[in-house]
């Protein structure tokens, strides 16, 4: 299993972890962003040329401001730990975790601008990974609540209430000019990877998880063949192509000899494992351009595009034949065997209406079991049938 796929059942998976435990990841992706900003600032403190570059007394405020976050943040998390023992569904420690990262972030960002390039990034981005992992609502206050503070940091430093960026010496030469860009860059970064690849992988696994259940909804559970409106559907996709090039199109539909004496008998787990039995073969030895479907209950429906009447009468020849041949035997060791009538009809030039086609099918199919089941009859079409 390759790497990603690895992942994408992890991120899955944690869509079904408890309240706490999604509140627990929240904090999970701040501490270690504090790390990398007390990181920051001790590089920047032990920097020659500091002094041109930021403003030294703010920043050790700052540091030790989100030196404080850690240890609340520690704190949260040992309350999470308690918690997911004895509530683990407490809806209330997301908005926690959510309101503390939200403020405590936004306060961080103002020293560094509130309008920066890093800013922006976990403004837009955090809401997203937040939908995807935690209840709505919690997201939603936290976001309100971040966007407020924000506003009010910017307005208060717009009419000189506040300064704007304090940590921030105005760049004077190029070095600080790329000092402070490569800052926001690492500021951002974490933001951006883990964002993207979140969503990304998220996003992935819904698309596989919405193929499966589209899968599903047109599969028969029981013999894995497309269900009665999947083989409708084939059937009607079928036709278009068929009206449109004017090839033959066959349809069949066929029903197992004496299945009910089977359930009779035996029971309904020996009748299903000849349901089974029969959609192996049957897809077996069909064209690989033929579909096969259960149509509903012990009767089978084959679309052989492009097959004239003879071609799909060899075709079902085949799958009768080794339908008679298969034995089946049951979780009781019985040896069962069983056999099919087979309703034929072909139009030969396409146009001909789905459910004319299925009547037609329908009939010759009880003319084979009238004359004796295990054959294969043919239907012949109305002419006034025609679309």
């Amino acid at each position: 299993m390759s790497y990603h796929r690895k992942l994408r059942r992890r991120l899955a998976a944690a869509l079904e972890w408890s309240a706490v435990d999604k509140g627990m990841v929240i904090m999970g992706l701040l501490i270690p962003l504090y790390l990398q900003y007390l990181l920051w600032g001790w590089y920047v403190l032990a920097r020659e040329d500091r002094d041109k570059l930021v403003d030294v007394s703010f920043l050790v405020g700052i540091m030790q401001m989100q030196g404080v976050m850690v240890v609340l943040g520690g704190l949260i998390v040992g309350a999470g730990l308690l918690l997911r023992k004895r509530h683990p569904d407490l809806p209330l420690f997301q908005y926690v975790t959510s309101l503390f990262f939200a403020a405590s972030l936004s306060l961080t960002c103002y020293g560094i601008g509130t309008m920066s390039f890093p800013v922006g990034v976990a403004l837009l981005g955090t809401p997203i990974f937040g939908f995807i992992l935690i209840d709505r609502y919690a997201v939603w206050l936290a976001t309100l609540t971040g966007l407020v503070l924000l506003g009010l940091l910017s307005y208060a430093s717009s009419v000189g209430l506040i300064p704007y960026a304090p940590i921030v010496v105005p760049p004077g030469d190029q070095a600080s000019q790329l000092f402070w860009t490569n800052s926001m860059v690492f500021f951002a970064a974490p933001f951006i990877l883990v964002i993207t690849l979140m969503a990304d992988e998220m996003l992935s696994w819904w698309r596989e998880r919405e193929a499966r259940i589209r899968q599903l909804s047109r599969t028969d559970a029981l013999t894995g063949l497309h269900n009665r409106r999947s083989i409708l559907d084939a059937l009607d996709q079928e036709l278009g192509r068929a009206a449109r090039h004017g090839r033959p199109l066959s349809v069949v539909i066929l029903d197992l000899d004496h299945f009910k004496r089977i359930n009779d008998t035996w029971g309904h787990p020996a009748g299903d494992q000849v349901l089974r039995e029969s959609a192996r073969v049957l897809r077996e030895n069909v064209r690989e351009t033929d579909q096969v479907g259960r149509y509903g209950g012990e009767e089978f429906m084959i679309i052989l595009p492009d097959a004239d009447a003879a071609q799909a009468h060899a075709v079902l020849e085949r799958c009768r034949l080794k339908l008679a041949g298969a034995e089946i035997i049951t979780e009781a060791q019985q040896r069962l065997q069983v056999s099919a009538s087979f309703g034929l009809v072909c139009d030969m030039a396409g146009g001909q209406l789905a459910h004319v086609l299925i009547h037609v099918a329908d009939e010759a199919l009880y003319k084979a079991k009238e004359n004796g089941r295990n054959r294969i009859e043919v239907g012949e079409l109305p002419e006034a049938a025609t679309a």
